[in-house]
C-alpha cells in the first residue's frame, strides 16, 4: 500500500520526461470495461482514483464505500503488458458497523492476439489474465482468490467513436463453505471524441452473480475523459446499478499518468 501510494507524487515528478511520447494515454479507467489497447513496451503508466457508493438490500441499512484505487500497468513488450491493480485504502459505513482498511491485489496480464492492417475495418484483440489475491480480510476483501481469463476487443467506428467490449469468464472465490462460482462477464463500452481532449464514455457491465446468494447484475456508467497532455488525463463519472447487484448510485473520478520513452 505504502508503495502505491509514494508512486502517485513520483509519477507526476516524471511528467515532463514523458511528454515526448507521441502516442496519447489511453486509460482503462474509469468504466469497468477494458482496452484491447496496450501501453507499449518500455512504458509505465499509473491510473489512480477514487469511488463513493451508496446502496441498500432490502430493509437493511444505507450501506457506503469510500474506496481508493490504485493500477499500475507495465510494457513489457509491445505484444506483453504486466499489472498490479489495487485498493490502498477504503471505507465502510453500514449503520453503526464500520469498518476501514486496505482491500485485495489483483495481479494481471495482456497480451495482443490481433492487429489489424491499416484501414481494414477489423478490431484489435487482446487476452486479460489475472488473479486476485485475498490479502483483506473480510468485510472489506472476500477472503478468497479469484481467477479470471477475458478476450478484449477495440473497434475503432466513424465520427470519433470508439467501441470496447470484453467477454470472460472468472472463478469467484467464496466462504462458508469455501469454494469457487464461475461467474461469466460481458460488457461494451461507447467512447466519442467530443473534442481533441475531451471524450465521453458510456457502459453496460453485465456479470452472473459472485456470491451464492446474490443476483446476477447489470451496470451503467457514464463518464467524460479530458486528455491535459499526451501523457496525463482527468476522469469523472457516474455509475448505477439496472439489475441485480450493485450501487443504488456512484460516483467516481480519478488522474493517469504514463512515463516512459
Amino acid at each position: 500500500m505504502k508503495t502505491l501510494t509514494v508512486l502517485v507524487p513520483c509519477a507526476l515528478l516524471w511528467l515532463g520526461a514523458s511528454l515526448a511520447s507521441a502516442q496519447s494515454i489511453d486509460p482503462d479507467r474509469p468504466d469497468l470495461t477494458t482496452s484491447a489497447k496496450l501501453v507499449g513496451g518500455g512504458r509505465l503508466q499509473l491510473e489512480t482514483g477514487f469511488d463513493y457508493e451508496q446502496a441498500r438490500v432490502g430493509g437493511s441499512p444505507v450501506e457506503k464505500r469510500l474506496t481508493l484505487l490504485a493500477t499500475l500497468r507495465a510494457g513489457v513488450t509491445d505484444t506483453l503488458e504486466l499489472s498490479l491493480e489495487a485498493q490502498p485504502y477504503g471505507w465502510r459505513w453500514s449503520g453503526g458497523a464500520d469498518d476501514n482498511g486496505s482491500s485485495d491485489y489483483t495481479l494481471g496480464s495482456k497480451y495482443r492476439l490481433f492487429v489489424p492492417p491499416p484501414a481494414s475495418g477489423a478490431p484489435l484483440l487482446a487476452l486479460r489474465s489475472y488473479v486476485k489475491l485475498p490479502t483483506a480480510s473480510q468485510p472489506i476483501g472476500s477472503g478468497r482468490p479469484d481467477f479470471g481469463e477475458i478476450l478484449l476487443m477495440t473497434l475503432g467506428l466513424p465520427w470519433g467513436l470508439s467501441l470496447d467490449a470484453n467477454a470472460g469468464v472468472a472463478a469467484i472465490g467464496v466462504t462458508r463453505p469455501n469454494g469457487f462460482i464461475p461467474q461469466g462477464i460481458v460488457s461494451g463500452s461507447l467512447s466519442w471524441a467530443v473534442t481533441d481532449r475531451l471524450s465521453t464514455i458510456t457502459e453496460l457491465y453485465f456479470t452472473t452473480r459472485s456470491e451464492r446468494d446474490a443476483r446476477d447484475s447489470l451496470l451503467a456508467t457514464v463518464a467524460l475523459m479530458y486528455q491535459v497532455t499526451q501523457s496525463l488525463a482527468l476522469d469523472i463519472g457516474a455509475r448505477t446499478a439496472l439489475v441485480g447487484t450493485g450501487p443504488d448510485w456512484a460516483v467516481l473520478g480519478g488522474l493517469s499518468v504514463r512515463f516512459g520513452r
